[in-house]
């Protein structure tokens, strides 16, 4: 089989690195300002990823977006793991795919709108995230107590969202409620909208999540997107293939980070890595890469059928191992690895954010189970 890029993908990639090298370089300082920012990312890089085309890759073609499958899903991501980027893409992506989705299905009577603030997304003019996760779901999907209640010409939305991921700077949210004939429905909220009580925190990797209470929130009836449940459970699959791609990335970050550093670093008049355990600690991380490397090239080739029971294999293996490689990364460094003074304090603090998006690997693993 050939697992050699198209020349449109290696350009794609080659895109994202240039993007990374330019706008961190492997600056940690510049990666602290981007964070500490209340939006938590630099607005002027947020506008350059835009300009790649990053934020257009899961939109179809049709919609004014690249159309990209799921290798070029995995492409860029690695690219944006390995360059630790603060950019909150995997959280927009998340929303494109679930607004273009929509729009595909031609059921809004406000088509027009929808399209337009997909528009704003991918030019990244406006920001966009998913208002889903409540605190009884634990990581059940089609769990949601939020309700929708219709009242004439508008929907009166009531309840709770917990750990909106870059909730803190969005424009908007889709929100998820349980309508009155008991199905699972999304709904376009402005961050603004009267009865949105939103409170920001930081995350452990510095990113600015959100919790959302909405009471009496009132938004017209086409506001709502088609597609419903079924629609996120596919968007799901493919957020677990991004968030198991960037956490490749950052594996890759911190293996080759952690070799070059016991290569260089003396302990009793010799280089660390002459030791045998630090080998065989190097070569059980070095192992886990590669293995981490073809769960996520077998999920990005699978067939649709497949896709969503590879995705969810793929990040509960990856999701492991990348903890388990950024801790001995942690080791070899001693006391400082743990800090932000280091490049390692900071991908394992975003590993282990990525590794509980949609699910932990038992979720995950669940999910599989139940695929096969």
């Amino acid at each position: 089989m050939n697992f050699d890029l198209t020349e449109d993908q290696a350009m794609l990639q080659a895109a994202v690195e240039r993007f990374v090298a330019d706008s961190y370089g492997g600056d940690l300082e510049a990666r602290r300002a981007a964070r500490l920012t209340p939006a938590g990312f630099s607005a002027a890089n947020w506008a350059r990823l835009a300009q790649t085309g990053v934020l257009a890759l899961p939109v179809s073609e049709q919609s004014g977006g690249l159309g990209g499958g799921h290798v070029e899903l995995m492409v860029v991501m690695e690219a944006l793991g390995r360059g630790l980027v603060a950019e909150p893409v995997l959280e927009t992506l998340v929303a494109a795919a679930l607004l273009d989705g929509a729009s595909q299905a031609h059921a809004a009577a406000n088509a027009a709108q929808h399209d337009a603030l997909l528009a704003a997304m991918i030019a990244g003019e406006t920001l966009v995230t998913l208002a889903h996760s409540e605190r009884e779901a634990r990581y059940n999907l089609a769990h949601v107590g939020t309700t929708a209640r219709p009242r004439g010409d508008i929907v009166v939305i009531d309840g709770a969202k917990t750990a909106v991921l870059a909730g803190g700077a969005a424009d908007h949210f889709i929100v998820s409620a349980r309508a009155s004939d008991d199905t699972v429905g999304f709904w376009i909220v402005a961050a603004d909208a009267p009865g949105v009580d939103r409170r920001g925190y930081r995350l452990a990797d510095g990113s600015a999540a959100a919790e959302l209470t909405l009471r009496g929130v009132q938004v017209a009836r086409d506001a709502q997107l088609s597609g419903g449940l079924a629609l996120l459970l596919r968007v799901a699959a493919t957020a677990r293939l991004a968030a198991a791609a960037e956490m490749l990335g950052l594996m890759t970050l911190l293996f080759d980070t952690t070799l070059s550093y016991v290569k260089t670093r003396s302990q009793f008049g010799k280089a660390l890595g002459s030791f045998q355990v630090i080998q065989h600690r190097m070569t059980d991380a070095y192992v886990l890469v590669e293995q981490a490397r073809s769960h996520v090239v077998r999920a990005a080739l699978a067939p649709d059928a497949g896709f969503a029971r590879a995705a969810a294999g793929a990040k509960a293996f990856v999701a492991e191992a990348a903890l388990s490689v950024a801790h001995t990364a942690v080791q070899m460094h001693g006391g400082m690895g743990i800090t932000d003074e280091l490049v390692i304090g900071h991908a394992l603090k975003r590993v282990r954010v990525l590794a509980l998006t949609f699910g932990d690997a038992t979720a995950a693993l669940d999910d599989y189970r139940r695929a096969a």
